[in-house]
């Protein structure tokens, strides 16, 4: 029953992106293009540049931003860590004994998965395990039931990108959500100054097909605007704290409300751990994310004395 449910939000995402590819990029791009900048060049060639320069610099950030959140895995559990809970644990007898196995493992062993520093273990002190997967669970990382594993700093499954959103492409993501609300708020802001522009002229509007196209483009952009702007800021709120939706919704249980984020290391650092260190690319949907998904710096480290 789950892999049919799973089957089915993925067929809804594929379904989500044909309507994004084939219907609305084509429906903005005529209108904006063809319809609204173009017919100014005879009359106001420089307004006309500018406008296609502005909307086409967006457009593209735009398109490769959605590309790169689509095809860019989110980050699964490293194929190493796997084969050392083979080794170590022997899982086909793991369940009731991962205690006293535990307690043989040394502790200098390097590529252990149960030496690890982990801020997030069970109640019992053990590290977590998924038994979906059948995977050790570094900090941070949930199973996706959609995408069937595990996901390092998994943040959600998004249905528009028919992916989930993880570490290796959050970067993506945030700037996928900021350029279509940027490019949504310049395409609406276009539009309407262009149908100001007419009233204030006094000349007469006839509603034809030319016309229902630009009411729809409005209609959308405005709706576009007004949802993505609350979407972007909290996930811009969420970046800047260090913390993902998975783990927002959990700070919601009154059990862990007064818990203190153990990565949340100040807005800078915070920043450029999804951003990196080159601010020439910060809003550039190109490079890595820093690190490698298992091992989080935690507040209480750069605390402690070196």
């Amino acid at each position: 029953m789950a892999d049919k449910w799973s089957d089915q939000i993925r067929a809804c995402g594929l379904f989500f992106i044909s309507i994004v590819v084939l219907m609305v990029i084509p429906l903005v791009y005529h209108c904006f293009v063809f319809l609204t900048a173009l017919p100014l060049w005879d009359s106001n060639p420089w307004s006309c540049a500018i406008l296609l320069v502005c909307f086409h610099t967006l457009f593209i950030l735009l398109v490769v931003s959605y590309w790169k959140v689509i095809f860019t895995d989110a980050g699964g559990v490293p194929y190493e860590l796997d084969e050392a809970w083979i080794s170590e644990l022997n899982l086909a007898h793991r369940f009731g004994l991962e205690a006293e196995v535990s307690e043989r493992v040394s502790e200098n062993a390097e590529n252990s998965p149960l030496t690890v520093p982990s801020a997030e273990r069970k109640l019992d002190g053990r590290q977590r395990y998924c038994r979906k997967c059948r995977k050790f669970k570094p900090d941070r990382a949930h199973h996706c039931k959609y995408c069937g594993r595990c996901v390092l700093k998994m943040d959600h499954h998004c249905p528009w990108v028919n992916n989930c959103i993880g570490y290796c492409n959050y970067k993506f993501f945030i700037l996928f959500c900021s350029y279509a609300t940027i490019t949504s708020f310049y395409v609406a802001v276009t539009i309407f100054t262009g149908f100001v522009a007419l009233l204030i002229e006094g000349r007469e509007i006839h509603f034809t097909f030319v016309e229902f196209e630009y009411v729809v483009t409005f209609c959308l952009m405005m709706a576009v605007t007004v949802v993505l702007t609350g979407f972007t800021g909290f996930h811009y709120m969420l970046l800047l704290k260090n913390m993902s939706t998975i783990e927002h919704v959990e700070k919601r249980d009154p059990t862990k409300k007064d818990q203190v984020n153990p990565f949340d290391l100040g807005r800078d650092k915070n920043w450029l751990q999804v951003f990196g260190d080159n601010p020439w690319v910060w809003f550039l949907p190109v490079g890595q994310a820093t690190g490698d998904g298992v091992n989080w710096t935690t507040a209480e480290s750069l605390q402690s004395p070196a």
